[in-house]
C-alpha cells in the first residue's frame, strides 16, 4: 500500500492552501473521501455509466478523453498531483458520463461519491468556498486553452503548452499531448525536431 493512501497528506495541504479548517475539522473531512491506487492505463471512468465519483490526485496522472466518430481518443483535459478531474457536468447532474478518465501513469487517488460531497458540503460550508475556488480556477484553465486553440498555430500552441506546463511534456506520452493539443503524434514529433 503507498504512504499516500495511508496518511491524505496530499489532500490537508491542499485545502489548507485554500481556506481555514482545524486539525479536527480536516481529520474529519478526509474521511469522506475513498483511497486507491490505480495502475497505468486503468479506467476510473466510462463513458455511458453514471458518473458518482470526484477524484483527487495525489500522486500520478490522470486524462479525461472522449472517442470520435472515428473511434479516435480526444484527450480534453490531463489531471497531476493535486488536481480534481470527473466529468463535472455528469457528476453534479448525476446522469451518465459522455467521457472516460483513465492513469496515464500509475496514480493515488482519492475520489468522493456524490452523496458524500453533498454531506460533506452540508457539514462543512468552508468546504464550498474550497471547492468554488477549485472549479473558477479550472474554469479559467480551460478558457485558457481555448484560447489558445483561437489564437495560435500548432505549433506555436505545443511551444507555448510546452513553455507554461513543462511537467506534462515531460511526463505525459507523446500520442496523448498530440491528441490534447489536436495534433497527431507525428506532426508533434516534427515540432518537436524543430
Amino acid at each position: 500500500m503507498s504512504p499516500f493512501i495511508n496518511d491524505r497528506a496530499y489532500l490537508i495541504a491542499h485545502i489548507k492552501t485554500y481556506i481555514s479548517l482545524s486539525d479536527n475539522e480536516l481529520a474529519e473531512i478526509v474521511n469522506f473521501f475513498d483511497t486507491c491506487s490505480y495502475n497505468k492505463k486503468a479506467t476510473l471512468l466510462s463513458a455511458e455509466k453514471r458518473c458518482d465519483k470526484l477524484f483527487f490526485v495525489g500522486k500520478g496522472c490522470l486524462h479525461l478523453y472522449f472517442i470520435d466518430g472515428l473511434g479516435n481518443q480526444k484527450t480534453i483535459q490531463f489531471a497531476i498531483e493535486n488536481w480534481w478531474l470527473t466529468d463535472f457536468l455528469a457528476f453534479q447532474s448525476q446522469k451518465q458520463s459522455n467521457f472516460y478518465i483513465e492513469a496515464v501513469e500509475r496514480s493515488d487517488v482519492l475520489s468522493i461519491s456524490f452523496s458524500k460531497y453533498q454531506e460533506l458540503l452540508s457539514k462543512f460550508p468552508k468546504m464550498e468556498t474550497y471547492f468554488r475556488t477549485i472549479y473558477e480556477i479550472a474554469y479559467g484553465a480551460a478558457l485558457m486553452r481555448l484560447k489558445y486553440i483561437n489564437s495560435f498555430s500548432k505549433e506555436d500552441m505545443f511551444f507555448r503548452f510546452r513553455d507554461d506546463f513543462p511537467e506534462f511534456v515531460k511526463r505525459v506520452p507523446q500520442y496523448l499531448l498530440a491528441s490534447f493539443l489536436g495534433l497527431t503524434p507525428e506532426y508533434l514529433s516534427e515540432i518537436k525536431r524543430k
